[in-house]
């Protein structure tokens, strides 16, 4: 049974290597096809994590082969300032990710929970006697880092009185709700397996390969948040970025189009200091909208909306309305 155990967690561990190194191999194309920024974090979060996960695949297969599992090596920190950085990193990459999806661009809201998660680690490890409450701590902060990234954001978005920044935020509640679930389950995992569960011993199935520095629930997570971003990336690339998408007919490409102005209006806006009206008045054009149908749905006279534009298209520098469309596809 132990050998089965064993070799169910050998091939979980090289599914959710390969999952990492996939996702950050698509997001690293979609960089390089794109040259969008967003792309990046994204690609260093799954390398990160990938390297960790693999150092503690390699632990497993240390004390599986080589010693043995007791309670001098079963709550230890194994090179404790490669764990502080790389979980940093691994953290600093998700709340950028997040920020990215909120418009937050101050290095100040990325760079203090950084510090702060890798001085209350460090501070953990020297204050604290050896033991499974220091482990349990060590890797807790991390749970609260995560949900300080969360609450962060809707704070933001409730104190935001803009209607599309509120509609984006809407439209990401099912996964808001999936990613504090799973926090959940991570912190409860962790007090079962660390503070709750004995050691196991030489003879059961889960030594040496359900240490408790592996968290599964962590995985599942990541998992999620991999899925989340090759579909969103599938998804930007397939309305490519060197030129605007077509505009078609079909409901389901339209939906998605709309979707796509929609998460990049707010930077593209602020970027070029548009006001409200002007953004709505973008938003319609990158419908392919004309002057008279936007002027139909914002109850504006057809002259209105041609000012406008060409002060959109000025702040812009654009020449025209078809210039100003890539534009904003390739921003």
């Amino acid at each position: 049974m132990g050998s089965l155990m064993s070799m169910f967690f050998f091939i979980y561990t090289i599914a959710i290597l390969c999952v990492c190194l996939s996702t950050a191999s698509i997001s690293l194309s979609a960089f390089v096809v794109s040259h969008r920024i967003k792309y990046l974090p994204q690609t260093t979060f799954f390398i990160a994590y990938f390297i960790e996960l693999a150092s503690i695949f390699a632990g497993e297969w240390a004390v599986q082969n080589i010693g043995k599992i007791n309670y001098d090596n079963y709550y230890a920190i194994d090179n404790p300032a490669f764990r502080i950085i790389i979980g940093a990193i691994v953290l600093v990459c998700f709340w950028l990710i997040v920020f990215d999806i909120i418009d937050e661009k101050s290095p100040w809201a990325v760079a203090v929970p950084a510090t702060v998660l890798v001085i209350s680690q460090a501070l953990i490890l020297i204050l604290m006697p050896y033991g499974p409450l220091r482990q349990w701590l060590f890797y807790g902060m991390r749970q609260v880092s995560l949900i300080g990234c969360l609450v962060y954001g809707l704070v933001k978005c409730k104190c935001s009185e803009d209607d599309v920044f509120h509609k984006r935020m809407l439209k990401r509640k099912r996964q808001i709700l999936l990613l504090i679930v799973l926090i959940v389950l991570i912190v409860v995992e962790d007090t079962v397996v660390i503070l709750v569960a004995p050691i196991p011993s030489g003879d059961n199935d889960f030594a040496g390969v359900f240490l408790s520095s592996r968290s599964v629930s962590e995985n599942l997570m990541m998992c999620c948040i991999a899925a989340t971003v090759i579909h969103q990336t599938v998804k930007d690339l397939a309305l490519r970025f060197n030129e605007p998408p077509e505009i078609v007919n079909d409901a389901e490409r339209d939906s998605n189009l709309l979707n796509h102005i929609e998460n990049r209006l707010p930077r593209y806006a602020a970027e070029h200091s548009l006001s409200k009206r002007e953004r709505e008045i973008l938003a319609f054009a990158m419908e392919g909208k004309t002057n008279r149908e936007i002027a139909t749905e914002l109850f504006l006279a057809e002259g209105t909306v041609k000012t406008h534009l060409h002060n959109i298209m000025k702040k812009c520098e654009t020449p025209n309305r078809e210039e100003l469309r890539k534009d904003f596809w390739a921003s």
